[in-house]
């Protein structure tokens, strides 16, 4: 088992635990604390894992109750965040219970957004049980739900620990681990290039394992340098401005549309900084089986989604780009780099 630590100055706030074998660890934290009762939410994808720890808990002496969210994004709404208030009002939830969420990165999204918000702050835990929550999604803090745009509305609220067993992950559907290896592989691009080198050597049949520590270690340090993304953290957003435009308008899973969006944010370099590496990121995330291009994306509803993302400031839209790999900057970028960007992958 790896330990990876978030820190806020000198106090640790959240652990990050990777191994095999690992679901019995987080029946052992949970049971080891004084919480007098758990809520335990999930989605119908996760539901099975779910109640196995609730009825562990509930040996265990803690009163447990459980809460299924609908699957994927569509959990990730206002409305859906106020049942869940309703429910844990109902059990008389309080500041010394605990919420822990099982699933992917949109349940981490969405439980970590409730256990930010209610009662202004409650603990949380989160079971990962995908790849991409594993190397993003419930590592740093971000919470979230969708408001027009893609995580409009959110707070920083860091779990207590996360807990990654890799048996899980390996036993994902290939398409689920090819989905979630875009945000591993973008973790490479920005700061770690041996994760490039890994999945060119083996593509989606590398040591996960290694992928899912080298990939929380990075995000991990970043996030250690820069808590509340007022800088460097900003460079974890790369492949995401026109990414996350391209997922809210075409419907293309996360994953998906973040490996396109780092192919968009390669040709932009390429025309913006001279970046050698365009052609590379396109043969790496090819051969792990990830989409370069999104053709059926539309270039004015792609914009107009753009212009709602979360990293603008009052100078306009931002980019994170490659100098070369490992060398990411962020920039205000102008017409000409954007429409090389959509170039790039097919929008027109």
């Amino acid at each position: 088992m790896r330990r990876h630590v978030i820190w806020n100055d000198t106090e640790p706030v959240s652990t990050i635990l990777v191994g095999r074998g690992m679901t019995s660890v987080l029946t052992e934290m949970v049971a080891g604390n004084d919480h007098r009762q758990v809520a335990v939410i999930c989605q119908p994808s996760t539901f099975t894992l779910a109640e196995r720890f609730a009825n562990v808990f509930h040996a265990a002496g803690i009163e447990t109750a459980g809460y299924t969210l609908p699957d994927g994004e569509e959990a990730k709404q206002l409305g859906i965040v106020e049942e869940v208030y309703r429910f844990l009002n109902a059990r008389h939830f309080t500041r010394d219970d605990l919420i822990v969420g099982v699933g992917g990165g949109a349940l981490t999204d969405v439980t970590g957004f409730i256990a930010g918000t209610y009662l202004r702050g409650v603990t949380a835990m989160y079971v990962a049980t995908t790849l991409l929550a594993a190397v993003d999604a419930a590592i740093g803090g971000k919470t979230a739900v969708n408001v027009d745009g893609k995580n409009l509305a959110g707070v920083f609220s860091h779990p207590e620990a996360v807990i990654v067993d890799v048996d899980i992950l390996d036993d994902l559907p290939t398409e689920q681990k090819i989905i979630g290896a875009a945000e591993a592989i973008k973790t490479g691009f920005i700061q770690d290039t041996d994760i490039i080198t890994a999945f060119e050597d083996d593509g989606i049949s590398t040591d996960i394992e290694n992928i899912v520590n080298r990939s929380v270690a990075v995000k991990t340090r970043i996030v250690n340098e820069d808590f509340t993304e007022r800088g460097a953290r900003a460079i974890l957003n790369y492949g995401h401005t026109i990414g996350h435009a391209i997922e809210s308008t075409t419907g293309r899973p996360h994953g998906e549309a973040v490996a396109i969006g780092m192919v968009a944010a390669g040709h932009a370099a390429q025309h913006h900084l001279g970046f050698a590496g365009a052609d590379r990121q396109v043969a790496v995330l090819s051969q792990i089986g990830l989409p370069v291009a999104a053709p059926e994306a539309k270039l004015e509803t792609t914009r107009a989604m753009m212009a709602l993302d979360k990293k603008r400031d009052s100078k306009g839209l931002r980019m994170v780009l490659l100098e070369e790999f490992g060398s990411p900057v962020l920039i205000h970028p102008d017409d000409a780099t954007v429409r090389a960007a959509f170039a790039g992958i097919h929008i027109v």
